[in-house]
């Protein structure tokens, strides 16, 4: 999912980025990269407060799996140098920083084969720094960040994403509006095969684009605004609130099916995928009477409700274990967002075509270790301990009770007080000392 071309592009352009800036050769290999990317996703389901406490020491938050893999200064190298695209080449994209990401994964996601129902939203990446494309959406999950126009299967998978930049999105203009000109640019650009089914929110549906999808030979379904239903005779909203919860209203034009359903609230559907209106009944919680009723419910609406959360279940998934190592590079959140989301399509694939039954966790968890043993390299020592050890160290020193002179049968220990080499220690410090400076050590 994550493809070759993209880590090759990455090698290059970051051995290229730290030459101009720098002045210094990052010689940045295939197997440091990967084990890069299984660190970062190593940090997604076990996060520390600081990134640098993964190669402490310190039993509390040593992670030995990432301090085996790739030394902490080496890791800050390849952060620091990270980058898909040459300064150089500066164009008037907005993403221009990031579009290698969007176009190979693009490509590498269509491994999938296409899916009947198919579901067109927006999909949100959180960034709250300064950006002329950050976006704020108010009422969604995340308010703030960089808004993809995203199309994926009713299970999660996603097909295709574009984020928008203004008039900078690259999605064809037909002249119908943002919300049609969106779903239709995503169907013309990721080749989606006709008698696919799309379900799309009240943001993109409008009677001409049901037109257009039928042209096309897509089926095509979803929520309609008010202001939207110019010439669509329905009753007057105030009127229809009034009549009792399951009542319908339904009208025809041509191969489109309009209906409007009286519920909590009133919901408009508009679709091109039902030759004859039908029913189905549902349960419906009643305040009043504190009981469920059965209420009535168009086929049609129960579908929408059945396949429409596609793109909020990918990201929902992307957000259960996202890489928590933060940068202060506007688009860093892009290239940690585009590791989970690849990490996500490759368990729905695992899941789905594959036939595993492995949860996410586990699933990354498996990545990235693979990623950490196959390419990773031990360091032949660690580091210096940290203050944290040697004040923890220093609360059991002078309590004065049970300790004692052992012998480690290590011959290249250095004595905590002389620094000369000795093989002795105190059985409850763990320092090593000589029998002479034990009593001076601890203050005795």
């Amino acid at each position: 999912m994550y493809p070759p071309t993209l880590r090759e592009i990455t090698i290059e352009i970051s051995n290229l980025y730290s030459t101009q800036t720098k002045d210094k050769q990052l010689n940045l290999s295939m197997d440091e990269l990967l084990t890069f990317y299984g660190i970062l996703i190593t940090c997604g389901y076990s996060s520390v407060p600081r990134r640098h406490l993964h190669w402490s020491v310190d039993s509390d938050v040593h992670n030995e799996s990432i301090s085996d893999a790739m030394r902490r200064n080496r890791f800050d190298e390849i952060m620091a140098s990270v980058h898909v695209v040459d300064n150089t080449k500066i164009t008037d994209d907005p993403f221009f920083k990031v579009r290698p990401i969007f176009s190979e994964l693009n490509q590498s996601y269509k491994v999938m084969p296409f899916q009947e129902w198919l579901s067109v939203d927006e999909s949100m990446i959180p960034y709250y720094g300064r950006h002329g494309c950050k976006q704020f959406i108010r009422g969604k999950p995340i308010r703030f960040g960089y808004k993809l126009w995203s199309l994926a299967s009713s299970s999660g998978y996603m097909y295709h994403m574009e984020p928008y930049c203004g008039s900078h999105t690259l999605l064809p203009e037909t002249g119908l509006g943002q919300g049609p000109s969106v779903v239709l640019g995503l169907a013309e650009q990721a080749q989606v095969p006709q008698s696919c089914k799309f379900i799309h929110d009240n943001l993109f549906t409008s009677l001409a684009l049901l037109d257009e999808m039928t042209k096309r030979g897509y089926g095509s379904s979803g929520t309609v605004r008010q202001n939207r239903l110019f010439d669509v005779p329905f009753k007057p909203q105030k009127d229809f609130m009034k009549l009792p919860r399951g009542t319908t209203e339904v009208l025809t034009q041509g191969e489109k099916l309009l209906v409007r359903w009286k519920d909590s609230n009133i919901v408009t559907v508009a679709t091109n995928m039902e030759e004859k209106y039908s029913e189905t009944s549902v349960k419906r919680w009643n305040k009043k009477r504190r009981a469920f009723d059965k209420v009535q419910q168009p086929k049609c609406i129960n579908r929408y409700n059945e396949h429409m959360g596609g793109v909020d279940l990918h990201d929902l998934q992307v957000s259960r274990y996202h890489i928590s190592i933060r940068s202060k590079k506007w688009w860093w959140p892009i290239f940690a967002w585009s590791l989970n989301s690849a990490l996500v399509n490759s368990h729905f694939f695992y899941r789905d075509v594959m036939g595993g039954t492995i949860d996410l966790v586990t699933f990354s968890r498996i990545v990235a270790q693979s990623l950490m043993q196959r390419f990773g390299t031990k360091p032949l020592s660690h580091g210096r301990r940290s203050l944290l050890a040697a004040t923890v160290e220093d609360q059991a020193r002078y309590d004065k009770a049970s300790h004692w002179p052992i012998n480690t049968m290590h011959r290249f220990q250095r004595c905590r007080r002389c620094d000369k080499r000795t093989t002795y220690a105190c059985e409850k410090c763990k320092a090593p000392l000589h029998i002479e400076c034990f009593k001076i050590y601890h203050g005795q």
